[in-house]
Formats: structure tokens, sequence, C-alpha cells
């Protein structure tokens, strides 16, 4: 989650000059999208699916040890009061299989790992889905290459200033985010502290 903050912070400079640094950093899939024609397709392919599968067996594990605590701590984490989070559970409990697949942040993976889904079954949706959607990403970069050729041209020619923005924002963000005990470090206290207790109410 750090490298995605520092990634995405300083975003236009590396997609100027060290694109595939960015997609190493933050492989979410706007970066994919403008860096896709920019790179040779197996480094960036091979690199963007396995960041984007890095963190998802912990958030599962975490999941599976801890119950509903875990999924309690996952909400309240990533909750940024737009009402996603409900909306991501009732869809879960009626398509499982089809969030972990398509959408496998950590919400979900917590959520797989929490309501028992087995371990091959969570890893053959979530290394299927990712592969899968990063392809896809690819190939539909190529069908609108001249927009996103336009969007690299406007960030070569205003990188240095696009980069002071980017890490103002960042820093702002950061800031609050700890103003409101949702900074890293705050969150992994917060685990710790919520984690506690009896194994036995983590099921």
């Amino acid at each position: 989650m750090l490298l995605s903050t520092v990634g995405n912070a300083v975003h236009p400079a590396l997609l100027k000059d060290h694109p595939l640094w960015l997609i190493g950093a933050d492989p979410r899939a706007r970066w994919v999208l403008l860096v896709a024609d920019r790179v040779s397709f197996w480094p960036m392919y091979t690199l963007a699916v396995v960041r984007r599968l890095l963190s998802d067996p912990l958030f599962f594990l975490l999941g599976h040890l801890y119950g509903d605590r875990a999924v309690r701590w996952a909400e309240r984490r990533f909750d940024s009061g737009t009402g996603v989070i409900k909306l991501v559970e009732r869809i879960f409990q009626r398509a499982a299989p089809v969030l972990v697949f398509l959408f496998p942040g950590p919400l979900v993976c917590v959520m797989a790992g929490a309501t028992g889904m087995s371990i091959p079954w969570f890893a053959a949706l979530n290394i299927i889905g990712t592969m899968t959607t990063v392809f896809a990403l690819y190939e539909f970069a190529g069908l609108v290459r001249g927009p996103i050729n336009a969007v690299n041209d406007f960030y070569s020619h205003n990188v240095k200033w696009l980069t002071i923005v980017t890490i103002v924002i960042t820093v702002l963000w950061f800031l609050n985010q700890f103003r409101k005990g949702k900074s890293e470090v705050q969150s992994l206290v917060n685990l710790e502290e919520e984690l506690e207790g009896d194994p036995q109410d983590a099921s």
C-alpha cells in the first residue's frame, strides 16, 4: 500500500521516464493503459500481474484466520463513506467467485477467506482473473491509442508541475488519513488490537 502511494505521488515523472517502475509501484488500471503502448508487452504484463497478486494472499489469509473481525477491520480501513463497501458485501453474498475473478481488492480477498472459500479455488480465480484483466487492459489500450497518446503527451510536456501537484495532493491526503486514524501505521496498530482476543470469536 505504501509503495502504491509513493508511486501515485510521483507518477508523472515515472510515466515519462520510467514507465515500468510506475507499474511496479502502482499497477492500477489507468497506469497500465497509459504504459501499455510505451513498453514491451511481456515485461509490463508480468510485472503488472505479479504486482497485483502480491498482497491478495495476505488479505485472504487474514480473513481465513480471523473471520468477521478481519472483515470489520477491512470495512473501517477502506470505507470512504460512499456506500461502496456495503454494496460489495451484498454482491459478494450472491456472486463471490465473480468478484474474486474481476475485482480482487483487499476487502474482497478478506471476505473470501472469512467465508471459507477454499484456497485452490481462490488461487485459481485470483490468478486467472488478474491475468485476464491485465491482458484486457492491454488490448483496450490498443483500441484507444489516440486518446492515450494525447494524455501521455500532456504528461510529457508538463511533467515538472504535475509531479509537484501530485506530491502535494498525496501529502494532504496522507495527513487527512492520519487525522482520521486510517494511515498505514495506524491501521496496522488497529488491526493488531482488533484481532486480539479469543480465537473462537474469529470464525
